[in-house]
């Protein structure tokens, strides 16, 4: 009987440890959702250390899902060191919300003496390759990891000898699901089930003018449960030229797990696009004029018109007097869409400079001693736990963390 009271009152004092730990015992809607929700993950992570109510309370998925939705989405950039002994290479994510222009380039993830690329991305979850200096498909290890809680999983022996196009969630069954291609004979399409990571990958129906098109070498857009591919990044179909090569847009619907395509503007050159919100944007070099970035606009996605938006002229010496800019360097551009206005991102040797729609220079972060490339990814954190990864152990998820 002593015991059972014993036990109340030590349960009793915990509770009211618990209480007193809830920042001066604020209401916990205020508490929960309108302070620890607007914690980066890195801090909200230290929360869980404070208390069992505060573990209890940052761990449910209805508040993690909701802290992932207020995230800010950061592209993703390619850091090589240029000087020093062993080179190495990482990814690197840009945030210029940081106070300080030392922490606007965040470290996410590196390989010592080898090459790491990012395939994919989707809720936080990146798709890695690495290998040598030059690996090919048919050679590069991938994995899914996710940098927040810096677990990851290993998919080298089910995804040998496919290229990775795109990562997504499959809406009526949550899974997410890698859409992968075959590379050896006969060439198809397939999907690749994280949840189910012990089953070999499945084909995908797809036309033959589909299969033709090659692998793509810019991040595919996923926007209203659509993957979509430029195609600017895809090989000519059979028996076509540079002059008469259809331009369109190669589209997976996540959903049904189907193909079609969609026009694009017309007289297009080395198109990519970009989410401008919810609608689809797109940008491209002006045929004539090398320095001048034309955007159009896709007002209407169901009847799929375009509309043209703006020009930016970007590269001017006037601009940035300060960064010499070659021809090769001219390629390192992506548009993103912040606070109602088109930006564009552009990469200088060590330097990455953002530009409004009238060409003017917003900001710009400097990282000596490093190259700098866009991967044209986004990353998202969340800390959202995902039943495909193993269990945290010590030395297990160390790699290729920072």
């Amino acid at each position: 009987m002593k015991a059972g009271i014993g036990d109340r009152k030590m349960s009793s004092q915990q509770r009211a440890r618990d209480k007193s730990a809830r920042a001066g015992n604020l209401p916990e809607q205020i508490f929960l959702w309108e302070i620890l929700i607007r914690l980066p993950p890195k801090d909200l992570n230290r929360c869980r250390a404070v208390s069992r109510a505060w573990r209890r309370a940052v761990s449910a998925r209805d508040f993690l899902l909701a802290h992932h939705r207020r995230q800010p989405s950061l592209p993703l950039i390619n850091r090589r060191s240029i000087i020093g002994e062993p080179r190495w290479s990482n990814i690197a994510a840009l945030d210029h919300r940081a106070a300080q222009a030392t922490q606007q380039i965040q470290p996410v993830a590196r390989l010592d003496g080898s090459n790491v690329s990012v395939k994919a991305s989707c809720d936080g979850l990146l798709i890695l390759a690495e290998g040598g200096l030059r690996p090919t498909p048919l050679e590069a290890r991938c994995s899914v990891c996710n940098p927040a809680t810096r677990q990851i999983r290993h998919l080298s022996s089910q995804l040998k000898g496919h290229a990775v196009l795109g990562l997504y969630r499959h809406q009526p069954t949550s899974e997410y699901r890698l859409l992968l291609r075959r590379l050896c004979s006969p060439i198809s399409m397939q999907v690749f089930e994280l949840d189910h990571h012990h089953m070999p990958p499945r084909r995908v129906e797809c036309t033959r003018e589909v299969l033709c098109y090659p692998l793509t070498s810019s991040a595919p857009l996923l926007l209203r449960g659509n993957l979509h591919w430029t195609w600017h990044t895809l090989p000519l179909p059979f028996g076509q030229t540079e002059t008469n090569k259809t331009k369109t847009i190669l589209v997976f619907d996540t959903t049904a797990e189907s193909f079609r395509q969609m026009p694009s503007p017309p007289d297009v050159h080395a198109a990519d696009l970009f989410d401008m919100d919810g609608v689809l944007g797109m940008y491209s070099w002006d045929n004539g004029d090398r320095s001048t970035v034309r955007i159009w606009v896709m007002q209407d996605y169901e009847s799929q018109v375009w509309s043209p938006k703006c020009s930016v002229e970007c590269w001017k010496e006037s601009l940035v007097p300060e960064i010499p800019l070659t021809q090769e360097q001219r390629n390192l551009v992506m548009a993103m869409y912040e606070e109602g206005d088109v930006r564009l991102l552009l990469a200088s040797e060590g330097s990455l400079l953002c530009v409004d729609s009238q060409g003017k220079l917003l900001r710009s972060s400097r990282d000596d001693g490093h190259s700098l490339s866009i991967s044209k990814h986004f990353l998202k954190q969340s800390l959202v736990s995902y039943g495909f990864f193993p269990e945290l152990r010590v030395g297990i998820n160390a790699w290729p963390f920072i």
